[in-house]
């Protein structure tokens, strides 16, 4: 597929921001409504002053002009012409730019996506956010993790793995397992840097865990696509399963985790 021309993605990025700043009233953002305005919208001054950034740089960035902008000029643009997820990223793919995640939000599970999990019957399956706290999952997946045994804030993986010795119990391959989920997790909070609640679960651990704390100071860094773990399951003994996780579409921030059963462990 042919990439859009240099002045074509200029051109888009002016009408975008124009466009956006057009929709705001300058009661929306806390400013007077006043009596003079010729069009809609706040003025660009305004959009300047709400952001913190200069009115010429504004203006010649909203003009489409060749100027370079940090990520920060970027994120003060978006919060202050009230830019949705979607649109903040729109913004970046016009500007060049990789997407900056920003705070993770909350998150519910669709029914499309709850239906999928039912769907798949016997294969454990949950959904998973950036945190690593399971938001979703399966009737498979409970009996095998025991979720709804626990309070939701129980269920994020880093806990149940350092704090939780029901939950370690069953991990046959503990110390293995628990150097995988934090060069995993890692990788998210990299990716998320920023987020307050990330920041706040991983100082916990630091806290409560000593083993958390010595896996955590390595910086090892892996990929969360696939793997195998081996779960002790009461009246069946160490069972092994394979796992994959899919990003779901549309939510960056989420992942569906399946475990495919693979036979007892030798």
């Amino acid at each position: 597929m042919p990439q859009p021309s240099l002045d074509r993605s200029r051109a888009d990025l002016s009408e975008f921001l124009t466009s956006r700043r057009a929709r705001l009233a300058p009661s929306d953002v806390g400013l007077p409504d006043g009596s003079r305005r010729r069009t809609k919208g706040l003025r660009r001054e305004e959009v300047a002053s709400l952001a913190g950034v200069g009115l010429t740089w504004y203006t010649w960035f909203e003009q489409g002009r060749d100027i370079r902008v940090s990520p920060d000029f970027l994120e003060n643009i978006a919060k202050a012409l009230r830019l949705t997820r979607v649109e903040r990223e729109h913004l970046y793919v016009l500007t060049g730019r990789d997407v900056a995640p920003g705070p993770l939000p909350e998150r519910k599970v669709s029914p499309a996506l709850q239906r999928v999990l039912k769907g798949l019957g016997r294969m454990p399956a949950y959904i998973r956010t950036a945190r690593w706290d399971p938001i979703a999952w399966n009737a498979a997946a409970d009996r095998l993790f025991g979720f709804s045994e626990r309070k939701p804030e129980e269920r994020n993986f880093l806990r149940l793995a350092f704090t939780d010795d029901q939950f370690r119990a069953r991990m046959s391959n503990w110390a293995k397992d628990a150097q995988s989920l934090v060069a995993k997790f890692r990788g998210n909070y990299a990716k998320y840097r920023g987020d307050g609640p990330m920041d706040q679960l991983v100082q916990e651990m630091i806290q409560r865990s000593p083993e958390f704390r010595q896996l955590w100071r390595r910086h090892e860094v892996m990929s969360s696509g696939q793997g195998v773990k081996i779960i002790r399951i009461k009246g069946k003994g160490d069972m092994v399963f394979e796992h994959t996780s899919f990003a779901v579409n549309g939510e960056p921030d989420l992942d569906l985790v399946i475990y495919a059963p693979a036979g007892r462990a030798k």
